[in-house]
């Protein structure tokens, strides 16, 4: 359980992610833990964090805790180890637990498993997608689930009384339909909204993908890349229009340009 920018608390059960994104920024902790090998090709599980937990809750101040910032806590090991499930129970049973709210963002049907416990502690659920096609989801998030799936998952969790948020993450220029995102998640309490990360790391591994797979795409990448103010009103006109015509409201837009 860690202090983090991005919200009061994060928990990452892991090092490390399975589902391939092309478009993943969090390669950065490679460097802080000495990690040798290619993101994507290494998970580290931290074993230890269901029995730590209780301790963090009870030292820490009230807060919001984000499942997860620079992994996904249900990537297909979660299947076989279950640590985030363990965590969860942990905080469950814990007599600090109402000081916390609680935020899932996943991109693994896998997390419908914990309904369960998820209910128990009042969390949020959250999916991340960018499209609705397969095929395309295939090639930039390889190894999560299908992104019908991760829709039927939040609607199963809205069913089960679990507050449900969308992810709208990241745009991919030329490729994310915002409009048809829109429509599929009217279902859902909110969304984010979240711009690419346009540091050189990041662009490094997408961008031979775009020119491979998408290629009729370059343009939109560079206008968004090397405009990105006038690339950032563009989205945030459309997505204003369809918060209205939806009735979605969105939480933030979330911009990383600055990040390069």
């Amino acid at each position: 359980m860690t202090k983090s920018k991005l919200t009061d608390y994060v928990i990452n059960p892991y090092t490390g992610c399975q589902h391939g994104c092309k478009y993943c920024y969090a390669d950065f902790i490679r460097r802080f833990q000495n990690i040798k090998q290619k993101w994507g090709d290494f998970v580290y599980a931290k074993a230890n964090c269901p029995e730590l937990i209780e301790k963090e809750l009870e030292k820490n101040k009230k807060g919001n805790i984000w499942f997860a910032s620079v992994c996904d806590c249900y990537m297909p090991v979660e299947g076989r180890f279950k640590l985030t499930r363990r965590i969860l129970e942990a905080i469950a049973k814990s007599p600090h637990k109402k000081k916390f709210t609680i935020e899932i963002l996943t991109k693994s049907a896998l997390v419908k498993r914990d309904f369960d416990i998820i209910k128990q502690i009042n969390a949020e659920v959250g999916c991340s997608i960018n499209t609705l096609d397969a095929k395309t989801a295939r090639i930039i998030e390889p190894f999560a689930s299908p992104p019908r799936e991760r829709i039927n998952a939040l609607k199963e969790a809205k069913n089960e009384g679990i507050q449900a948020y969308g992810f709208i993450s990241p745009i991919l220029p030329g490729i994310t339909n915002l409009e048809e995102l829109f429509r599929e998640l009217s279902f859902c309490s909110y969304v984010w909204i979240e711009l690419l990360n346009t540091r050189k790391s990041t662009l490094d591994r997408l961008m031979p993908v775009i020119r491979k797979e998408f290629p009729d795409k370059i343009k939109d990448f560079e206008f968004a890349i090397n405009q990105s103010e006038e690339y950032f009103k563009t989205v945030k006109k459309e997505a204003e229009r369809l918060e209205k015509k939806y009735s979605l409201k969105i939480k933030e837009i979330v911009r990383h340009d600055k990040d390069r």
